[in-house]
C-alpha cells in the first residue's frame, strides 16, 4: 500500500470486491473514497453538496457499525478492508477535511472512527508499510485548481494516543470487576479493598429464595461512600424508590462501632426498621463480623441480601423489571460484554485505583497507583471524544461506575489521596461528561457532596474540612 505522486494510491478494485452481493460494509467503502474525490475535485456546489452528504452518511454508518464490532468484516483479525478503511480515515484527516473542504467532522468528533484508526495501525509492520507524506504530497499537489499555492498542510491524527478497541473488544482478562485477588501476594505498601462476604441474589423466577417484591427489600448507604453511591444512582435512576426503601447512614464513623445513624443531621436518617445505632447491629443480628455499606436487607427473611455494590446494582437493574418501564436500559444485551471489560478497566485502575494511591503505605505503592490511574484517565478522556456517554449516546451501567469517583475527583481525592497530576476541570471531555451526568435529574439527586467533603476530611488531621475548590460539583 505505497504510493507515489504519480499514480492514485489505491486500486479499487484489487483492495476490494465489487460485485452487488459483496458486503455493505464493503460497498460502502468503496463509495467513500469515489465520493470524497467527486466532491473535492468538482467546480459544480450541487455535485460537492450531494457527495459531501453521501460521504459524512456512509462514515456514520461505519461509525455506527463499529460501535458493536471491532472490525469492518468481523472476526478476531482486521482484514485488508481494515487497512484500506483505515488508510482513508488518515487521508480524511490529514488531506480530505482541508483540501476537499469536507469539514462536516473531524475523526475525534465520531464514536469510534479515531479510535479504530489507531486500532489499526497499532500494527507497526502495517503502519511502516504506508508511505504517510508519499499520500499527502499527492494529493496535495495533484490538482492546481484546487490548491493553487502547491501548500502541503502539515497535521494529522496522532496515532499514538489512546484508543478503547482491546479496552471493548480484545479478549477477556479474567479480570473482576468487584474484587481483588487476595491469593496474589501485595507489593509492599500496597493497600487491597476486603471482599465482601454476603452474595445472595434476587432474581425474577424466584428461585434464589429472593423474588422481586416491592417494600421487601431496604437500602442501607452513607452518601460519603462511593461504593454506596453507585446503588444509590441506580436506585433513582430505575426509579425504584416506591419499589425499595432506604436510610442514610452518617458520614463519619463511630471510632469503636464504624457506620452509624445520626438522625439530627441533614440528608441523614434513622435506622427505620429495627432502630439500631450502628450498621454493625445490623451484622451481629445476623452473626456476621462485617461492617461494610451498602446492605441490601429482606424484611421478609430477616437477613442480608447481598453487600457487594456491583452485583445490587445488577439486581436493580435485571431484577426488578416489572416496576422499572420507561427506564434506561443500563445492561443493553447487545453491549453486555463491552460493559463489562469497561467495569473491569474501571474498577481496578479508577476507582478501586484512587484508593490504592490515598491508602497506600509506601511511596512505590503510591506512586505505582498514581501513574496508572491518570493513564486510565487518559483512556477515558478519548474514549468520551465524540460520544455523549462512555459507550455512545445513551447511558449504561458503565458511566454509573465511573460517576462516583469522578464526582468526588476535584473536591476530595485530588487533595485528600494525593492524585495532583491535574483536576477533572482541566480534562475538557471528562469535565463534559460530569456535567452530562449532573443535568440528569436522578443522578444530581441521588449525588450529595456536603457528604463526600465531610466524610473524608473530616476525620483526618486536624479535621478541617476544605471549603475548595470553586466551581467544584454543586
Amino acid at each position: 500500500m505505497t504510493s507515489s505522486a504519480a499514480n492514485t494510491p489505491f486500486d479499487l478494485q484489487t483492495i476490494l470486491p465489487t460485485a452487488d452481493d459483496v458486503p455493505w460494509r464493503s460497498r460502502l467503502q468503496a463509495e467513500l473514497y469515489e465520493t470524497a474525490r467527486a466532491a473535492g475535485l468538482t467546480e459544480d456546489p450541487a455535485v460537492y453538496a450531494a457527495n459531501f452528504s453521501q460521504y459524512f452518511g456512509s462514515l456514520d454508518a461505519l461509525d455506527a457499525e463499529l460501535n458493536v464490532h471491532r472490525y469492518l468484516l468481523g472476526g478476531d483479525e482486521p482484514s485488508a478492508a481494515d487497512q484500506w478503511f483505515a488508510t482513508i480515515l488518515w487521508l480524511q484527516e490529514a488531506v480530505f477535511y482541508s483540501l476537499y473542504k469536507l469539514n462536516h467532522q473531524r475523526l475525534e468528533e465520531f464514536s469510534n472512527l479515531a479510535h479504530y484508526l489507531r486500532d489499526i495501525f497499532s500494527d507497526q509492520s502495517f503502519r511502516k508499510a504506508i508511505e504517510f507524506e508519499s499520500l499527502r504530497r499527492h494529493y496535495n499537489l495533484e490538482s492546481e485548481l484546487i490548491n493553487p499555492k502547491r501548500r502541503i498542510p502539515l497535521g494529522a491524527v496522532d496515532l499514538d494516543a489512546p484508543h478503547d478497541r482491546e479496552l471493548r473488544f480484545g479478549a477477556n482478562q479474567h479480570k473482576s470487576d468487584i474484587e481483588e485477588d487476595h491469593s496474589v501476594r501485595a507489593d509492599k505498601g500496597e493497600w487491597k479493598r476486603k471482599t465482601s462476604g454476603h452474595r445472595n441474589r434476587i432474581a425474577v423466577d424466584g428461585g434464589s429464595g429472593f423474588p422481586p417484591a416491592r417494600g421487601r427489600y431496604h437500602l442501607y448507604i452513607a452518601n460519603n461512600c462511593p461504593w454506596c453511591h453507585r446503588t444509590a444512582l441506580v436506585r433513582r435512576i430505575k426509579h425504584l424508590e416506591d419499589v425499595i426503601s432506604m436510610d442514610v447512614l452518617f458520614y463519619r464513623r463511630d471510632p469503636d462501632r464504624g457506620w452509624q445513624f445520626q438522625p439530627s443531621e441533614p440528608g441523614c436518617t434513622p435506622d427505620s426498621i429495627f432502630g439500631y445505632n450502628t450498621i454493625r447491629d445490623l451484622y451481629e443480628r445476623v452473626g456476621s463480623s462485617e461492617t461494610s455499606v451498602p446492605v441490601l436487607w429482606d424484611r421478609e427473611t430477616e437477613t442480608i441480601v447481598s453487600n457487594e455494590s456491583a452485583e445490587i446494582i445488577r439486581m436493580f437493574e435485571q431484577g426488578f423489571g416489572e416496576f422499572t418501564e420507561n427506564t434506561p436500559a443500563l445492561y443493553p444485551e447487545e453491549i453486555q460484554k463491552q460493559i463489562d471489560r469497561v467495569n473491569a478497566f474501571t474498577y481496578h485502575a479508577i476507582n478501586n485505583g484512587a484508593y490504592k494511591a490515598g491508602f497506600a503505605d509506601g511511596q512505590d505503592a503510591y506512586e505505582a497507583a498514581y501513574r496508572i490511574f491518570f493513564d486510565a484517565l487518559d483512556t477515558i478522556d478519548h474514549m468520551l471524544r465524540g460520544r455523549r456517554f462512555l459507550l455512545g449516546d445513551a447511558i449504561t451501567e458503565a458511566d454509573v461506575r465511573l460517576f462516583p469517583t469522578i464526582f468526588r475527583f476535584d473536591p476530595v481525592y485530588y487533595l485528600r489521596f494525593n492524585l495532583g497530576e491535574r483536576m477533572v476541570r482541566d480534562i475538557p471531555s471528562l469535565s463534559r461528561w460530569l456535567a452530562d451526568m449532573l443535568a440528569i435529574p436522578e443522578v444530581a439527586a441521588a449525588s450529595n457532596l456536603d457528604h463526600c467533603r465531610k466524610g473524608y476530611f473530616g476525620r483526618t488531621g486536624n479535621n478541617i474540612v476544605p471549603l475548595g475548590p470553586s466551581g467544584s460539583n454543586t
